[in-house]
């Protein structure tokens, strides 16, 4: 885990996050590697994710890696992903948030 101490913004509502991630097992085995899910870029609350991602990110500031255990209902829930993933399969999420575009129109 890499903490960031310093005033930076958490990512809020209508900004732009940039991250990695890889996603692992509850093995600690590799499922998806950071190369194969390449760099996100994702609008917060305004774009459908997994719920983990989508609470997880807003917790984090810019330079920070941080590990997720996410339940399957906060991740694939019941159906999985048709690929790697099975149904009701909890996953571990190791997730650097590179940059925030701040949301210029956000006020809040």
């Amino acid at each position: 885990m890499t903490k960031v101490n310093d005033s930076t913004p958490f990512p809020k509502r209508g900004d732009i996050a940039f991250f990695d991630y890889e996603v692992k097992n509850m093995l600690n085995k590799i499922i998806y590697t950071k190369d194969e899910n390449r760099p996100q870029q994702y609008y917060v609350d305004k774009q459908e994710m997994i719920t983990g991602l989508q609470d997880g990110i807003k917790l984090m500031k810019k330079g920070e890696t941080v590990t997720f255990l996410f339940p399957s209902h906060m991740a694939f829930g019941y159906h999985g992903d048709d690929k790697k993933i099975g149904s009701n399969q909890p996953l571990i999420y190791t997730v650097t948030l590179n940059d925030i575009k701040i949301d210029s129109t956000n006020t809040k």
